[in-house]
């Protein structure tokens, strides 16, 4: 039988005086590698008030980047299960032992029926099935699954396991209205569901400085940006953008394209930039950490997903005021309307997205005006304070 182990250092012992009535929320997640849903779980962990809540979360994989990002004080465990590595090294893609897809859900089910947590809360499809089964067995434990935009690509072995299982939720949160639309008409009542979108601290997106991320590109002061930030992968619509851009740089020889993100199409990216004549314009700057200072070196921020969930990179760009273009998507749209805080072009229309970066790299008083208001609406929506009040709220609703 195989053992916990920690994927940390830290431990809760400072905090063995509380009283009884702090409450003890274990989250699960597949691993803490670089994603929105992941950056989410850090940010609410480190946010909630740990005079009221014992925050534990555990990881199937043993490779977990954004642990390193938990407070002292918040345990972080993992089941331990070895990770298999593509090219892209923030995505897992199987297990070196196939058979810890069983063994380590049947561990976990056994952690959370000795120690009956009081919620196990879980945020992705493979993390929702196990947090489900797993809440049979621990009477007392509340189950809150979540959706973030993965029906649009559920699998029919994963939907149907979803189906099969939804009802053992006690409550589905979503990141978005569509994600909770979704379980609505899969016949979760209303009252078993809601929404509380991705918070951020957006104060860093706002004040920071682009200067030096334009030299260390070689890209000359006064030269027109365009950038997007993204995982590589296809539904992200690099491919779309790409091909929207030769006909920027015939209007406009200057400009430049950023595009910030680590995944595995970005070779097959490199490649397409060359085949079209514009690799000498397109920059790839990987994945990084200094998101503020690279949307900070844009003038205009392109989204050409082909659907979302919620998505954090579009409330970093509006934080950061810059003039939108992002396509007209479940999720996006929530986030973006049209000719107000950013413009809105259907998906997988080149053409739609050459037009619309035109128009705001000319019409400079009409992309100060949507950066704008982009910017105000996503300091009164989407602060991080904002999320963790709505799921400690949650949290202690469902603890009454």
């Amino acid at each position: 039988m195989f053992t916990t182990q920690d994927a940390s250092t830290r431990d809760n012992s400072s905090r063995a005086d509380e009283t009884a009535e702090t409450m003890t929320v274990w989250i699960l997640v597949t691993a803490l590698s670089v994603g929105g849903a992941e950056r989410t779980i850090v940010d609410l962990a480190n946010g909630v008030d740990r005079d009221r809540f014992e925050v534990v979360i555990w990881t199937i994989f043993d490779t977990n980047p954004l642990a390193e990002r938990i407070d002292d004080g918040i345990t972080v465990r993992t089941l331990g299960v070895r990770a298999i590595h593509g090219d892209d090294p923030y995505e897992i893609t199987g297990a070196v032992n196939p058979l810890m897809y069983v063994l380590a859900p049947l561990q976990f089910v056994f952690l959370v029926w000795r120690a009956k947590p009081d919620i196990l809360h879980a945020f992705l499809l493979y993390d929702n099935l196990i947090a489900r089964v797993a809440g049979l067995l621990a009477s007392g434990t509340t189950v809150v699954t979540g959706e973030r935009g993965f029906h649009n690509s559920m699998g029919r072995l994963f939907r149907t396991l979803d189906r099969a299982t939804v009802s053992l939720s006690d409550l589905i949160v979503s990141n978005s209205k569509a994600g909770a639309d979704y379980y609505a008409d899969q016949g979760v009542a209303r009252n078993d569901l809601r929404v509380i979108p991705n918070g951020r601290d957006l104060a860093a997106y706002r004040d920071a400085s682009g200067d030096g991320i334009r030299a260390e590109f070689g890209i000359p002061p006064g030269a027109p940006v365009v950038g997007t930030v993204g995982r590589l992968v296809e539904r992200k619509g690099h491919f779309d953008f790409l091909r929207a851009w030769p006909a920027i740089r015939e209007t406009d020889p200057d400009a430049h394209l950023l595009i910030v993100g680590y995944g595995p199409e970005r070779d097959t990216l490199e490649r397409l930039a060359a085949d079209l004549g514009v690799a000498d314009s397109v920059h790839f700057a990987g994945a990084r950490d200094d998101v503020p200072e690279l949307l900070n070196s844009m003038d205009v921020f392109v989204f050409p997903s082909h659907w979302e969930g919620l998505p954090g990179a579009l409330q970093e760009a509006m934080a950061a005021g810059l003039p939108i273009v992002a396509t007209r998507v479940t999720g996006t749209v929530e986030l973006i309307s049209d000719g107000e805080t950013g413009l809105l072009v259907p998906p997988e229309e080149p053409n739609a997205l050459t037009s619309a970066m035109a128009r705001l790299l000319t019409d400079r008083t009409l992309a100060r005006s949507l950066g704008d208001r982009a910017q105000t609406e996503a300091f009164e929506m989407y602060t991080l304070d904002r999320m963790v009040d709505e799921f400690e709220g949650l949290y202690d609703e469902l603890a009454t």
